[in-house]
């Protein structure tokens, strides 16, 4: 089938870390409340063990494992969030190209090297740079598909039929959750009118609303 409409566009910490607290907060606070409700109680049936018979170690075990666990229910997802983003910063920019058709939907991300590399060319003498006026650089711009490049692109297929995808928009990104499992934050400042009226119609003829 032929492709409706893509975007192109890019996701900064900022935006990533409140997609994935969006993320969390739908997918993940429902339980972690039940879990807390649960804790708590422990802790209550803890307290009251201790006031009965403080001598009891049966009271202060349930009274601090309850405690711990409740903290870590907590604390946990803050330190994924906050080791995600630290590995994220020391990653190549990241470009995602998100294609529309009416079966599916293809997203291509583009692993950008961190750093500027150097143009290099093999010869007799080994690896040796390609300074400016050289033979080899007329050559390269010449055939300018010579040159190799490292930029990675990696594409996934996702098909709506046989997958949960669901859009949340609220006043500065897209979110598109993919099976409750993954996200994607699109910053509206990455798409002009027509992408967004686009993408608006799309979600709505495909029933896509999270």
């Amino acid at each position: 089938m032929d492709e409706l409409f893509n975007i192109r566009f890019d996701m900064d910490n900022g935006e990533i870390e409140k997609a994935y607290v969006k993320f969390q907060n739908r997918f993940t606070l429902k339980r972690k409340l039940i879990y807390t409700v649960v804790y708590i109680i422990v802790i209550i049936l803890g307290i009251d063990l201790i006031l009965k018979n403080n001598t009891s170690p049966f009271g202060y075990i349930a009274t601090g494992l309850g405690a711990g666990i409740l903290l870590f229910n907590w604390i946990q997802p803050v330190i994924i969030r906050k080791k995600m983003l630290s590995i994220l910063g020391d990653m190549g920019q990241e470009t995602y190209n998100m294609a529309f058709f009416e079966d599916r939907i293809e997203i291509s991300t583009e692993i950008a090297p961190e750093q500027e590399t150097e143009v290099v060319a093999i010869t007799s003498h080994g690896v040796m740079p390609v300074e400016e006026g050289s033979e080899a650089a007329k050559e390269i711009a010449a055939n300018p598909e010579i040159v190799r490049d490292d930029t990675k692109i990696e594409k996934s297929v996702y098909r709506l039929a046989e997958n949960e995808l669901t859009f949340y928009e609220d006043d500065s990104l897209f979110h598109l959750y993919l099976n409750r499992s993954s996200f994607y934050a699109i910053p509206k400042r990455c798409l002009n009118e027509t992408d967004i009226a686009a993408l608006k119609e799309y979600i709505s003829d495909k029933a896509l609303n999270a």
